[in-house]
């Protein structure tokens, strides 16, 4: 008999793929030698001379398991013969999952709020994925309306306005993670208007029901010890402007009393008072308005910015 040696080898059927950028090859071997497979791909097992690796032989079968095999479930999966005797196993990972995909703000971050992203107006970006098994192989990116594009590298946002940066990635075997999809607000700085901050009439004593939006403010500044804030606070047109200015000016102070109570430090905070100076909608002195419409005057606002260096 021969002493040619003949070597079985797991290849994938590989067919067109749906997406143009979903990687065809459903077979990877990484740097350690561990092999992964896409694991719905069809498996068929060859024989080839050991010297002729390219005289592929489809080894027939009749069992209704094999050419094709498919693998049942992400994992591990042994690939078992019997040679002299012995059982001979080979491991193969099969990869049912899709890389994650995430954008990392390099330079500029205000905060997160809401799945939307605050940052400068000059600020940088860095598509980030991590796949469990096989590893990334490429990540694509969508700004705005534009169609996905392979990426690496940073995202500059060099002007002011929102965005929407879409991101997915494939992995070493073909799999497709899912989209991630991010609101970009890119501005000096970001102002959040907070109609529900009430104070008891002629009194800057906050209200129980406006505890829960300060408790939200408070978050956001515990989660980014770098930000500062403005608290301005507005007042509607009843009364004499010189009264409003003032009692705004102590509602502002009266919110910041509450941050610094839950341990905000008071050097980021600055309180403001502009009375009724900057009305959101044409009830001003002299206009007959209903309290609906002067109440969204009567106002608190945050702006959030990042201190000058």
């Amino acid at each position: 008999m021969s002493k040619r040696h003949f070597w079985v080898l797991a290849l994938l059927f590989l067919c067109s793929s749906v997406l143009a950028q979903e990687n065809a090859n459903n077979v990877y071997v990484n740097d350690k030698g561990d092999a992964f497979v896409k694991a719905d791909a069809p498996v068929y097992f060859f024989i080839s001379p050991e010297n002729l690796p390219a005289q592929k032989i489809l080894i027939p079968s009749t069992d209704k398991a094999a050419n094709p095999m498919y693998f049942d479930g992400d994992g591990k999966h042994y690939l078992v013969y019997e040679s002299k005797g012995e059982k001979v196993r080979f491991l193969i990972w099969a990869d049912g999952m899709g890389p994650k995909s995430s954008l990392r703000v390099e330079k500029g971050l205000l905060f997160n709020h809401n799945n939307r992203v605050y940052v400068e107006d000059r600020a940088s970006f860095t598509p980030s994925a991590t796949d469990a098994k096989s590893g990334v192989n490429q990540s694509y990116i969508a700004i705005d309306n534009q169609p996905f594009a392979p990426f690496k590298g940073n995202i500059d946002i060099e002007r002011t306005g929102e965005y929407s940066i879409k991101i997915y990635s494939t992995d070493n075997v073909g799999n497709v993670g899912d989209t991630a999809t991010y609101k970009i607000v890119a501005a000096p700085d970001v102002t959040f208007k907070i109609d529900n901050i009430y104070f008891e009439t002629a009194s800057t004593r906050i209200t129980g029901n406006s505890i829960e939006n300060l408790k939200e403010m408070v978050e956001i500044l515990k989660n980014y010890p770098e930000l500062f804030v403005e608290i301005k606070a507005h007042a509607d047109s009843r009364g004499s402007s010189e009264y409003n200015l003032e009692l705004s000016e102590r509602r502002a102070q009266s919110v910041v009393n509450y941050l610094t109570s839950k341990g905000i430090e008071n050097f980021r905070l600055k309180a403001k008072g502009y009375g009724d100076t900057q009305p959101v909608n044409e009830c001003v002195k002299g206009v007959k308005c209903p309290d609906s419409r002067l109440r969204e005057n009567r106002r608190v606002e945050f702006r959030f910015y990042l201190p000058k260096k």
